[in-house]
């Protein structure tokens, strides 16, 4: 038998009976989870390092609003803005939306819907359209694990498409709170941004991951993960600062983090 109680203050709301950090949308700096609850709103600035072995390295800045909808949606806007060999321009805008098949633990896995549509804004990048396999859940001793799997199509003189997955497993080494997370995590790109021989991002990249929670609705979370080929970077260096607000009241019912597992 499961019991509900009342949310613990120090705990983000539910989406649809997801566990509070599994309804942040995000798991880690590569892999979302899930959707947010209805009227919430997450902002996030997130930042990417490419650093190549014979290259001069690659920074790209994001930023992104995201909403969560009734009925399981979540709607999201972002913007890319890139630095390159000493020259800083906007790279991208994209749309984008998410939908969770059914509420939280009523389907294997939660499977999620994720779609994209991205302009390109300068000539290092192309229109595009992206759909995405989400799928995550929680485990015994407050294990958090996500995957995505996604399929890449280029709309402009390119028009090539790639394919990949993303991977994330967290464990939370401060409690009871949950502030601080740790775990592993890794990106494989069946092919992407070929600017020089020497500058792709297509391969295996692996490495730890971090997330620190100093409130219940600030989160930054940090991964270092090393190229696996002479294909990728030598390191790709991801973080993501987000901030929650909006929906659910605390008051309302929800699953603590403390009752996970049991």
């Amino acid at each position: 038998m499961r019991w509900f109680v009342q949310a613990e203050a120090e705990e983000l709301p539910t989406a649809y009976g997801a566990p509070p950090d599994l309804s942040h949308g995000r798991i880690s700096t590569l892999t979302k989870t899930y959707v947010l609850s209805p009227f919430s709103f997450e902002l996030e600035a997130g930042y990417e390092g490419d650093i190549f072995r014979n290259s001069a390295p690659a920074h790209l800045l994001r930023q992104e609003i995201e909403m969560g909808l009734p009925v399981r949606f979540t709607v999201g806007v972002q913007n890319q803005i890139e630095h390159f060999a000493g020259e800083t321009r906007e790279r991208s805008f994209t749309l984008e939306a998410r939908y969770a098949l059914t509420n939280w633990n009523k389907l294997p896995l939660n499977p999620t819907i994720s779609a994209e549509y991205r302009v390109g804004l300068s000539n290092t990048s192309e229109d595009a359209g992206e759909l995405a396999l989400l799928i995550s859940r929680d485990f015994p001793h407050l294990i958090e694990w996500a995957m995505n799997i996604f399929v890449d199509r280029e709309f402009g003189g390119r028009e090539s498409t790639s394919a990949g997955f993303a991977q994330s497993t967290e464990v939370p080494v401060l409690l009871p709170e949950e502030k601080l997370e740790v775990g592993l995590e890794m990106q494989y790109r069946s092919g992407g941004e070929t600017i020089e021989p020497e500058r792709t991002i297509k391969g295996l990249v692996i490495g730890p991951t971090l997330a620190w929670r100093p409130t219940k609705n600030v989160r930054f979370d940090l991964s270092p993960l090393p190229g696996c080929s002479d294909h990728t970077p030598a390191v790709q260096v991801f973080g993501v600062f987000s901030f929650s607000f909006g929906g659910p009241s605390a008051g309302e019912v929800g699953t603590p983090a403390s009752t996970r597992g049991h």
